[in-house]
């Protein structure tokens, strides 16, 4: 039986090093202590991550005012997996999911609860700050939307209706109410879902199916900036080859959702198209290579449109 108010759920891996970020932001909520909770789930971390959790300074704040902060395991190796175990230990009708590298403002749980109480919301979007360790070169940053930020949609609150499409339900800040999940979503039966992050595979795109599941089940979702968070990105994730696996990821993960939920089709013609394009966009490389960042920014384009000729995943889990 779940009460009100909210469980913040923290998957992480190997997040030892992290995961003091979000539970210091937590700390300085300016909600009331009995309107959340803490679970960290730790999806066989190597890094001692647990232990990191329980000796926390921060988790020890929350603790003394009167905030539950459990840690669970997760044994099933992946994010899905991570989330699953997050909404099954909740015990406060509201979900929201973290990052072990988000740090959400002082007013994000006051806030987030208080969309709640139209009980036709079943989905909340937060709006999501890069705090990057060094600048992105110019091609990165002109992709920043891949690495899990979302801030220029504005500051206007965006409705994406009560209906069965495609969101983008951004799984960091992710709001969920929790018995509309457990409803709408096939939880106990996780191979029917995307398993998003998967040990070294940059897949995604789960969260953009539980938005999907939940509009279709007559729930509004809404994006709202008053819910602002920041997303610490590391230079690593600069990295030539990891930005290029990532774009992969994310293409193929979205033509897997069109496959599935929109009826797309990605045979015949529709491969011919992308095989036609992947050749033009070799044939501009030359003009691409005007742009700053000119190296990276012909790779990524080529990265796009390879990952569009090879089409949606087959074999998922």
């Amino acid at each position: 039986m779940s009460t009100a108010g909210v469980t913040l759920v923290i998957p992480t891996y190997n997040g030892a090093r992290r995961i003091e970020d979000p539970l210091r932001a937590l700390l300085a909520q300016a909600a009331p202590s009995e309107s959340f909770e803490v679970v960290v789930v730790d999806n066989n971390s190597k890094d001692g991550t647990a232990q990191v959790v329980e000796s926390s300074p921060s988790a020890a704040g929350l603790r003394q005012r009167g905030v539950d902060v459990r840690v669970v395991h997760e044994g099933r190796q992946g994010l899905l997996f991570a989330r699953l175990r997050g909404i099954q230990e909740a015990r406060r009708d509201i979900v929201c999911f973290l990052d072990d590298d988000n740090v959400p403002e002082p007013n994000f749980v006051t806030d987030g609860l208080a969309l709640f109480e139209d009980a036709k919301v079943g989905v909340v979007v937060s709006r999501l700050f890069p705090r990057y360790e060094v600048p992105p070169p110019p091609s990165i940053g002109r992709r920043e939307h891949l690495l899990a930020i979302n801030h220029r949609m504005g500051d206007a609150v965006v409705d994406f209706g009560a209906r069965p499409t495609l969101a983008p339900t951004i799984g960091a800040g992710l709001w969920l109410r929790r018995a509309a999940f457990l409803e709408s979503v096939p939880w106990q039966n996780p191979e029917q879902l995307l398993p998003d992050r998967l040990g070294n595979k940059l897949l995604s795109g789960g969260d953009i199916e539980f938005g999907y599941l939940l509009g279709k089940a007559g729930y509004e979702r809404r994006y709202a900036p008053t819910l602002k968070m920041w997303h610490i990105i590391p230079r690593s994730r600069f990295e030539t080859r990891y930005f290029m696996r990532l774009i992969v990821g994310v293409v193929r993960s979205e033509q897997t959702l069109q496959a599935r939920y929109m009826g797309r089709r990605f045979q015949g013609l529709a491969r011919l198209k992308a095989c036609a394009q992947l050749v033009g966009a070799g044939l501009a490389s030359p003009a691409l290579a005007l742009r700053s960042d000119p190296v990276r920014e012909v790779l990524f384009v080529l990265a796009r449109r390879w990952a569009q000729v090879q089409g949606p995943y087959t074999h998922l889990h």
